[in-house]
């Protein structure tokens, strides 16, 4: 029987450079097919972990299928990239021409844990784990996506027990684990993304607050069908049907993909050419100071794993609307940081409540403010570390029994 483990405070981190007190630090490989430069959840995610990890002491290394571009800025860490420079695209291991495999098998070798953050197809994440098995390194996956119908058992099947090993599941939220459960046999504990919610509300402390005359909303994430760029330009159509004419809207739409010339074309199609905006993709300080202009933030999509955007909207204080049944749940509860919709008629419906309701959104605004959500870095950093240990002290070939980690139910104040 799974036993619960609750993930409870944690000190502050502690700064670059210092040394962990306690366990000796571990040399961890994060291995993720795509990372930055492209934007996205799973990068920012793993910049972030690698980020921390190395702070906290550990030896950290990211092996990646994306390649560089001029000019980005140094990480204390160290990145490991099998494309060429100049080459932003993570490539299926097995099409790579003139990648660098070379630093590959001794990176592994050296590891004392590898940490593979898979989406639905990861090839370069699915071939280090099993690599690692041949090589006697403990692995942990974490799984990033929502797996459609059929979908998982691809996944299960290239990370089984007889191809890859000693496996330790996680996923970034529950509705990411309970699929996978019924899809690999395995135990899978729920590993969040984390965040920082102290410079989301510093931005909010810094500039002038929503809940103007004019309702905003901002949006955030790739313009690609499965996050529902076209679906959120129909929400907004029915929002300004909803709402009485005085009522003043606003719409940002913030991101870059392949459908974001589809979406520009139907906001000028529906009319709504004078109030919603797609001004691409800006850096983090751009969207917190967006965030801190705006009343509202919506998740369109159906299949959000998790919805880093959204929960760094949630500690700025926006009332968040995304769908019912994704991983917002891990941090909007509904009627408390946001609500949880239905379907599309429903979340037009909550924006255009809110819309004409302020008193609502000033609700949900002060407990957003006034709290912290359950997954901030304090908790997630040494969760994610306590599943190396765990890894690590499981027999070679046999498939942890993992503890089902959940996070609590309260939420703590937020300092200062």
């Amino acid at each position: 029987m799974n036993a619960a483990v609750a993930l409870r405070p944690a000190p502050a981190l502690a700064p670059p450079g210092a040394r962990l007190r306690g366990p000796r630090p571990l040399r961890v490989v994060l291995v993720s097919d795509s990372y930055l430069p492209r934007l996205g959840g799973i990068e920012l995610h793993v910049r972030d972990l690698a980020t921390r990890l190395s702070a906290a002491g550990h030896d950290v290394h990211v092996l990646t299928a994306t390649g560089d571009l001029p000019g980005a800025p140094a990480a204390p860490f160290a990145v490991h990239r099998l494309q060429p420079a100049g080459v932003a695209a993570p490539v299926d291991p097995v099409l790579w021409t003139g990648a660098d495999r070379s630093a590959v098998p001794g990176l592994l070798a050296g590891a004392d844990v590898v940490h593979a953050h898979s989406s639905v197809l990861s090839p370069l994440a699915w071939t280090a784990v099993r690599q690692a098995h041949r090589l006697g390194v403990p692995a942990v996956v974490t799984v990033h996506s929502m797996l459609p119908r059929g979908s998982a058992l691809p996944l299960a099947a290239a990370l089984s027990r007889r191809r890859a090993g000693a496996v330790r599941w996680t996923a970034v939220s529950g509705a990411v684990a309970a699929p996978l459960r019924a899809a690999t046999g395995c135990p899978v504990d729920v590993l969040p993304n984390g965040v920082d919610p102290l410079p989301w509300r510093e931005a909010v402390r810094c500039s002038s607050p929503g809940g103007g005359g004019t309702f905003t909303v901002v949006t955030a994430g790739r313009f690609t069908a499965r996050k529902r760029p076209l679906a959120m330009v129909r929400a907004l159509r029915s929002v300004r049907a909803r709402v009485p004419a005085h009522v003043r809207l606003r719409a940002v739409m913030v991101g870059e993909g392949p459908q974001r010339e589809a979406a520009a074309a139907a906001v000028v199609r529906h009319g709504l050419a004078g109030w919603v905006e797609l001004p691409g993709s800006v850096s983090r300080g751009e969207l917190a100071r967006l965030f801190a202009a705006a009343d509202a933030y919506a998740a369109p999509a159906v299949w959000e794993s998790f919805g880093l955007a959204a929960l760094e909207a949630r500690c700025a204080g926006l009332p968040v609307v995304g769908m019912a049944g994704s991983g917002l749940a891990e941090f909007v509860t509904h009627g408390v940081e946001g609500a949880l919709a239905a379907d599309d008629r429903d979340l037009a419906r909550v924006l255009a409540r809110w819309a004409v309701d302020r008193d609502e959104v000033r609700r949900i605004r002060r407990h957003n403010t006034a709290t912290v959500p359950a997954v901030t870095w304090e908790r997630v950093l040494p969760a994610a570390v306590a599943q190396y240990e765990a890894a690590r002290s499981a027999p070679l070939g046999a498939v942890p029994h993992a503890a089902v980690l959940r996070l609590p139910s309260t939420q703590a104040p937020l300092p200062g």
